[in-house]
């Protein structure tokens, strides 16, 4: 995979250190007023998981938190997953496709619906782990994904 830029944002200081991963939530409507809101919020997207690579030396207040927010740098985290087996090749980009599978008591469902990994989401396969033991017996393999990028 070709380095990733990294993206420009603010994150609360207790989370601000190199290889903290973090879920980016919907924002506060209070936020859209606010002068940071750019760099803040508008450069991330809801519900994705996001790893930091850098922390600056710089922090801003925020009003609506009332804490400290520090200048850092992201980049999309890989998440750890459950694949079809024959797509399961290192290096390959494969579109997450979720199951449809009811089956909330495997022990390995959280691999099937990770977090952060949305259906019809273009996805380099990063590392290819260990076959899995499925309920419904698909053939699966767990992998470590990283949301591809646009070329």
């Amino acid at each position: 995979m070709k380095d990733e830029k990294p993206i420009v944002t603010l994150i609360g200081t207790g989370q601000a250190e190199i290889g903290k991963v973090f879920i980016h939530k919907w924002p506060s409507s209070k936020c859209e007023s606010c002068k940071y809101s750019s760099v803040c919020i508008r450069n991330l997207e809801p519900d994705r998981v996001y790893k930091v690579i850098k922390v600056r030396d710089k922090t801003l207040p925020c009003d609506l938190c009332e804490m400290e927010m520090r200048v850092v740098e992201v980049v999309d985290a890989e998440i750890p997953a459950a694949v079809p087996s024959k797509q399961a090749i290192e290096r390959a980009t494969i579109t997450a496709r979720l199951p449809n599978c009811k089956e909330q008591d495997c022990e390995n469902y959280k691999l099937c619906f990770p977090i952060g990994l949305k259906d019809g989401v273009r996805c380099e396969i990063l590392d290819v782990t260990e076959s899995l033991r499925c309920l419904q017996e698909l053939p699966l393999k767990k992998v470590l994904l990283r949301r591809a990028r646009a070329s």
